[in-house]
């Protein structure tokens, strides 16, 4: 429980009191429950969606699933998007982009690619059909929050700290095999074998994005878990609509 509590205090903005001091080790190993907190967002994407839908006509009801997120989360993930962007394809050096990714200002890459994850999310969301848009709208978190976990792997990017560096190169192979486990398990009770070839589709796609960051930054940083998130997040969207 204690597990679940900081990764949801770390994924969310929920107010959650945890007694006592917080150890390092007990920091990696909430990641095992990333996935459980992608599902607590998942529900309340669906739980919006339905009675938005109710009395809301159109793409709606989909917007506002997106913003319920959004405010659930704090924007977390999608800040860590706008500062991936701006530094990896708005400079050429490692250096540069890790450089600007600190600057809290956003520039016109991150601008972009808000507004384009946005976008896409809405519109794959709005052209889901009938049953199936419950279903997809639990796992699309659960499979972006697990995704960020064998990203951890990776050292720090930077030297000193930062929001990712209690994470990044702690964890273990334990940690990745528990969150990737769970959240084939809850896909599976939810969607059975279709849920799982979209949730291993995005993570493919993911861990390819994850490569590439890594090999560009010589590592991870809080805002590359976020961008790496978003990623997973309209992978799983656009997967869904395909099959």
């Amino acid at each position: 429980m204690r597990s679940f509590l900081l990764a949801v205090q770390l994924l969310t903005r929920i107010p959650v009191r945890i007694r006592g001091e917080v150890h390092k080790r007990e920091m990696v190993l909430s990641v095992t429950m990333f996935p459980l907190v992608g599902l607590l967002v998942g529900g309340a994407m669906g739980l919006v969606h339905y009675l938005a839908s109710l009395v809301l006509p159109g793409t709606l009801p989909a917007l506002l699933a997106v913003l319920a997120a959004l405010l659930l989360t704090g924007g977390l993930h999608l800040d860590g998007l706008m500062d991936t962007a701006d530094g990896v394809f708005g400079s050429h050096t490692r250096e540069k982009a890790l450089a600007i990714m600190k600057d809290s200002r956003a520039g016109a890459m991150g601008v972009m690619a808000c507004v384009v994850v946005l976008g896409i999310k809405t519109a794959a969301i709005s052209s889901l059909i009938g049953y199936k848009i419950y279903p997809v709208l639990l796992l699309t978190p659960v499979a972006a929050r697990t995704a960020m976990v064998p990203a951890m792997r990776y050292p720090y990017a930077r030297q000193g700290e930062g929001t990712g560096s209690p994470y990044a190169g702690q964890v273990g192979k334990e940690h990745i095999m528990f969150s990737v486990l769970l959240a084939l398990a809850v896909s599976a009770l939810i969607m059975r074998t279709e849920g799982v070839v979209l949730v291993m589709g995005a993570w493919l796609v993911s861990a390819v994005t994850t490569w590439w960051l890594a090999k560009r930054l010589g590592g991870m940083t809080g805002d590359t878990y976020g961008f790496i998130n978003e990623v997973a997040e309209i992978s799983f969207l656009l997967l869904a609509l395909m099959v």
